[in-house]
């Protein structure tokens, strides 16, 4: 069968002058689709030569629809809305341009909140082509100073390619294929299993194999990347292509994506490999499922039959959006072959079926559709640790970890929480209390077991001292730190009025701008409470001063 490609608004609307995001060569960090450890990357992420402070530009005229700021995630991320009917993204941004910064801080002193959410009406900002709308950063989930952008669909909200829109990134370079692995996705085993195929590289464009002997249903799976010009990193790549004796059985193409696509990335990527050596073999079939938005055109789910005695000529191709190919050769004689099952002992768990396991004082609850295919799980208690496994399973929804416990301080009942065990450290995970009974919603394998958080967050001044003359200053700065359960909120306050701090976990940094608010007294009283997950608080007072000088 044959999906439908790219969303029909592309075809048939006039079109719009795109101008790149950033006045730098266009250097990727990431590329649409790549699968990454989550997730398949619904933009690209474009360097920023490792700096932070990069003037963002619009890359077509429109009106500001969203902005939005976050302790993780985008970070500050700006949605711009075009005529063409396409929202460009913009995220992990240092700082918005100065009228859409003056507009969200009011906003966030009306609702005493460095987080926000706002959409503005059509008529607040409209936007130019190349008109500055910020400055880029890394803010949010971001691992180091880059801009995350994205086209969508503006309907739909579907994620698009954004090199479709005329933004030039130079590339010269093949992608790179490093492994190939055959699956046998046909058998009574829970696992499929696989093997691998060694490749030998024929000239800078082609590998080829030893000629392959086997039977039954196959399945192929490739180790892959690529890279651009101007850029290091291993990124993803634009299309797939596998022909059996010259039939398309397979064919890939990353011009859009769904959101609930993006969270299947291992229907996709081989999990067992990922979670023993985080290689990512992405599969070139698909089984059991709804296809993904990328997949363009599948025969029979992109398995096909070895039969005994038959010969067969299997050719993969993989492609960068500049057009640079690799490709692999192979040829397949039918013939016997034991292939070796993985079956697991364990609680078989079907996906349309409710679960409920009950050992000594814990549960463990899987509501339908947990996983994405049928698995076997193995459930163990061990005094305190409840542990469930083994990690070879992708999740498609949470499950529940209940522990049945007797205490009744209210005190050490609040501190009291479910933590994942990583090596020697424990993990705080949300808990809720209810019917003598801690809960919480996981989605990975583990050891679970209950800890206690009675240790409230520290605060440290960063940049000043107690009775200190602030007056040259900028801005005043905060260190605050939770080690275990981790910061849940803040709030500070000057002379009694409400202060907005910028809050980054990544440096446990508080940071207010003293030109937020003007005092008429030089005597400045502060006072700032940080609360933990689990209700502990902190209240840290001093005074400071600093004149303001008045217009």
């Amino acid at each position: 069968f044959m999906l439908i490609g790219l969303s029909s608004f592309l075809w048939g609307q006039k079109k719009t002058e795109w101008i790149p995001p950033l006045d730098l060569p266009l250097s990727l960090s990431g590329t649409f689709g790549e699968p990454r450890s989550t997730h398949f990357h619904l933009g690209i992420d474009i360097k920023t030569q490792g700096s932070q402070g990069w003037e963002v530009k619009s890359v077509a005229p429109g009106y500001i629809s969203r902005i939005r700021v976050s302790l993780g995630g985008y970070g500050k991320a700006l949605y711009i809305n075009h005529p063409d009917q396409t929202t460009s993204v913009y995220a992990h941004l240092k700082k918005f341009a100065p009228k859409i910064e003056a507009y969200l801080k009011s906003k966030q002193y009306e609702n005493k909140s460095y987080t926000i959410q706002k959409f503005p009406k059509r008529n607040v900002f409209s936007i130019n082509a190349g008109e500055l709308i910020g400055y880029s950063g890394n803010t949010g989930s971001s691992s180091g100073p880059h801009l995350h952008f994205e086209i969508r669909d503006t309907k739909s909200q579907k994620p698009l390619n954004p090199l479709l829109f005329d933004l030039y990134v130079k590339d010269s370079q093949r992608p790179q294929i490093q492994n190939l692995h055959l699956f046998y996705p046909e058998n009574n085993s829970i696992i499929t299993p696989s093997e691998s195929v060694p490749l030998k590289r024929v000239n800078d464009s082609t590998y080829n194999t030893s000629i392959v002997t086997t039977s039954g249903k196959i399945g192929l799976g490739i180790v892959m990347f690529d890279q651009q010009d101007l850029s290091l990193n291993k990124n993803g790549i634009y299309k797939a292509q596998v022909k059996v004796n010259g039939k398309n059985i397979v064919q890939y193409k990353f011009d859009q994506l769904d959101y609930s696509d993006s969270k299947k990335l291992f229907i996709n990527v081989d999990y067992p490999t990922f979670k023993k050596n985080k290689r990512k073999i992405q599969k070139l079939f698909f089984q059991n499922h709804q296809p993904l938005a990328f997949m363009k055109s599948m025969h029979e789910e992109g398995v096909f039959h070895i039969e005994l005695g038959k010969s067969y000529q299997i050719k993969v191709t993989i492609e960068d959006f500049s057009g640079n190919s690799s490709h692999i050769e192979m040829y397949v004689e039918g013939a016997e072959k034991q292939i070796q099952n993985k079956i697991l002992e364990g609680k078989l768990i079907e996906t349309g079926e409710d679960y409920l396991i009950i050992l000594n004082k814990k549960k463990v609850y899987f509501p339908k559709n947990t996983f994405f295919e049928r698995t076997s799980i193995q459930i163990e208690e061990y005094e305190k640790t409840l542990s469930v496994g083994p990690d070879l399973f992708p999740f498609n929804n949470p499950y529940e970890i209940r522990f049945l416990i007797d205490e009744e301080d209210t005190l050490k009942l609040r501190q009291t929480f479910i933590a994942k065990k990583r090596g020697q450290k424990l993990s705080f995970l949300p808990t809720t209390f209810k019917d003598g009974q801690l809960e919480t919603k996981v989605k990975n394998m583990g050891d679970f077991i209950v800890s206690r958080d009675s240790i409230p967050p520290k605060i440290v001044p960063s940049n000043f001292k107690p009775n200190q003359w602030l007056s040259k200053l900028k801005y005043l700065k905060i260190k605050i730190f939770d080690d275990f359960s981790g910061v849940k909120s803040y709030s500070g306050l000057i002379n009694g009025e409400w202060i907005l701090f910028e809050y980054e976990p990544k440096s446990n940094l508080l940071t207010y701008d003293f030109s937020d608010k003007i005092f008429e007294l030089a005597k400045h009283d502060l006072l700032l409470e940080v609360e933990d997950n689990v209700g502990n608080k902190t209240v840290y007072e001093t005074t400071f001063f600093r004149k303001y000088l008045l217009d």
